[in-house]
């Protein structure tokens, strides 16, 4: 607790020196199996762009029966020792899986049109595993306030002793409208160890959070 309190206050003040947010936004999708609410930060955070922070807090409700709902949170810290490519150290934190300190590797790049992001951690632990979270998002300009919207997914771990834990792919295909809000459909494919595979599928709402001048 006491770590992911000075993480948090980390990120804090890491937002309130950041010049330039690359992605901040709060995310919704209500699917035929169940709703999931997102709020992510990934952002370089000098003017050289050497540090990069990455922070996701997710809540899932895997049914619309369940009382109490599923949480996720990602947070790292990365230097980029090379164009777009940096060392990353960091915490993961989940209601179904254990908590962790991670270290690996960070790929980050990101144009007006395309965004790539790849992280490859592996946990500093006794019973220690290996996660992959690839992210790809593509934005074609289709007018001056409108562009369209496609992204794909992949998250992955994998327990060096167990095997595979647990995967998620999605998919989004929507409009996103004056740099702003983004609305469209999502499919998910979530596989976990032991459970059967789950596909959720509906509509999804994105407000973006950064600020005209800093994108």
């Amino acid at each position: 607790m006491i770590k992911n309190i000075l993480l948090a206050g980390f990120l804090f003040l890491s937002f309130c020196q950041s010049k330039a947010q690359s992605q901040i936004y709060v995310d919704a999708f209500s699917g035929n199996k169940g709703q999931n609410a997102e709020f992510f930060f990934l952002s370089t955070i000098d003017e050289k762009q050497k540090w990069t922070v990455f922070s996701r807090t997710e809540m899932f409700l895997h049914d619309y029966k369940t009382e109490h709902p599923a949480f996720i949170n990602f947070n790292t810290v990365s230097y980029n020792f090379a164009k777009n490519l940096g060392v990353t150290a960091g915490t993961y934190a989940s209601s179904s899986y254990p908590f962790s300190a991670r270290i690996g590797l960070q790929y980050f790049i990101e144009n007006e049109e395309l965004l790539v992001y790849a992280n490859l951690t592996s946990a500093v632990t006794k019973d220690p595993d290996g996660q992959l979270l690839i992210i790809g998002n593509y934005l074609p300009k289709l007018s001056d306030k409108w562009r369209l919207f496609t992204s794909a997914e992949v998250r992955t771990a994998i327990n060096y002793k167990e095997g595979h834990q647990f995967s998620l792919q999605t998919l989004k295909l929507g409009a996103k409208y004056n740099s702003r809000l983004t609305i469209g459909v999502a499919g998910t494919l979530e596989e976990h160890r032991h459970h059967d595979t789950e596909f959720n599928f509906g509509p999804f709402i994105n407000l973006n959070l950064t600020k005209p001048n800093e994108k």
